[in-house]
């Protein structure tokens, strides 16, 4: 086992689940310390440690590199080929979980950095690696640094999210439909492709707007209901004129990431069937698009609450999460040069893509709105699931991609 496929193999037997990225973290240390380089810890919670560290001679532009720690839940043991933590290697694949999402991705940099370090490459401004907490379940790693002063130089950024799928996943409907591709366009990638995954370039994603309003009653007998209050009612008049809302705005679209994406997720009311529910709550998660900031939709969902109440509801508004989204153009210096180094190491045409879900960059371009952001890493679609793998062929590749655009982006 080479030493880059066994750093990754010492990581992803680290348990992080939902917490305890210091493991990551004071291995990530330990491993700069050993070739020079100087790393800063910044404690989130207990056991919870982002961790930054610098090369460069800080005359030039502010790079970022942004990777989490942190993983999901292993899910069921007895449909995993190995055990989710084993790091087990069949096939030129290292099974487990956050192999793609994404210690791989995270490794990758790190090793990037070291390489370049190991043979004084000269960069001509600043690499800022970043390994954070929280990505899961809320970015508060990212956040945390952000109010710390780590973006608000950044010129631009790399996030090692996985950005791949098996090649034989070009022949999938669903893989054209998330292409914007059609069965002739997918087939023609496919043929061009000479390794087992299929990479994108994603220049987009989508944020987030999550919130839950909460209806206030007065619990009576349902056999006296005039002496309550059911608060199921006003929350039902809100969910209406929410609905009116949402397909108020149905026309704003995005050219890369397509219309904003409402749904209603929970619905809770009531404590038994005979009682007037003195309570009642309705969750809702938003995917946005620029062209609508959050703000705005916000705004609006917060006139209709005013409105309720100024007619006798009693509603009130908890905004559990507002993620930016990310747009960054394809003719930035960053996407071409992305485009042109990755072309050639991976070996296959790379589709610049917009994607629904979020990353890290949200919470960096809420302090600074001006960064280019791409996200571009190893591994694949089978984040989050039972037999999570990253290709180490890939995995090797994508090491050698960042330390070319690092230092052509440094130059």
């Amino acid at each position: 086992m080479d030493e880059v496929v066994q750093a990754l193999s010492d990581i992803v037997k680290l348990n992080t689940v939902n917490g305890n990225e210091k493991l990551v973290a004071d291995y990530l240390a330990d491993l700069f310390k050993q070739h020079g380089i100087d790393s800063t810890v910044v404690e989130y919670a207990p056991n919870r440690v982002s961790l930054v560290a610098e090369i460069g001679d800080g005359n030039g532009p502010v790079v970022g590199f942004d990777g989490h720690s942190d993983i999901v839940a292993l899910g069921d043991a007895a449909k995993w080929k190995a055990d989710a933590l084993s790091a087990a290697i069949v096939d030129g694949n290292m099974i487990g979980r956050g192999t793609s999402d994404m210690k791989s991705g995270l490794m990758a940099g790190a090793l990037a950095m070291i390489h370049l370090k190991d043979q004084n490459v000269p960069l001509h401004g600043t690499l800022r690696f970043m390994a954070t907490v929280g990505e899961e379940y809320g970015q508060y790693g990212a956040q945390q640094l952000g109010e710390k002063g780590y973006a608000k130089d950044l010129d631009t950024l790399i996030v090692g999210e996985p950005s791949g799928v098996h090649k034989q996943l070009l022949l999938q409907k669903k893989i054209q439909y998330m292409l914007q591709s059609d069965e002739a366009g997918a087939k023609k990638l496919f043929d061009a492709n000479q390794t087992n995954e299929q990479h994108f370039i994603e220049l987009a994603h989508k944020g987030s707007l999550t919130y839950t309003v909460h209806s206030k009653g007065v619990a009576a007998h349902s056999s006296m209901p005039e002496i309550g209050k059911n608060a199921i009612t006003p929350l039902m008049r809100f969910y209406q004129k929410e609905e009116d809302y949402f397909a108020s705005i149905k026309d704003y679209r995005n050219p890369v990431l397509g219309t904003v994406t409402p749904v209603v997720t929970m619905v809770k009311g009531g404590e038994q069937i005979n009682t007037v529910p003195a309570s009642a709550d309705l969750s809702v998660k938003i995917r946005t698009i620029p062209e609508l900031p959050n703000a705005d939709i916000t705004t609006a969902i917060k006139q209709i609450i005013a409105d309720l109440n100024a007619d006798g509801a009693d509603l009130t508004l908890d905004i559990l999460s507002d993620l930016r989204p990310m747009h960054t153009m394809d003719d930035a210096p960053l996407v071409k040069a992305a485009k042109e180094i990755g072309q050639a190491e991976l070996q296959q045409a790379l589709p610049l893509i917009g994607v629904p879900g979020g990353t890290d960059a949200s919470s960096f371009l809420a302090f600074n709105p001006d960064i280019d952001v791409i996200v571009f890493g190893p591994g694949n679609i089978t984040a989050h699931q039972v037999n999570e793998y990253v290709d180490l062929d890939m995995y090797h590749r994508f090491i050698t991609i960042y330390e070319k655009l690092i230092t052509h982006l440094l130059k």
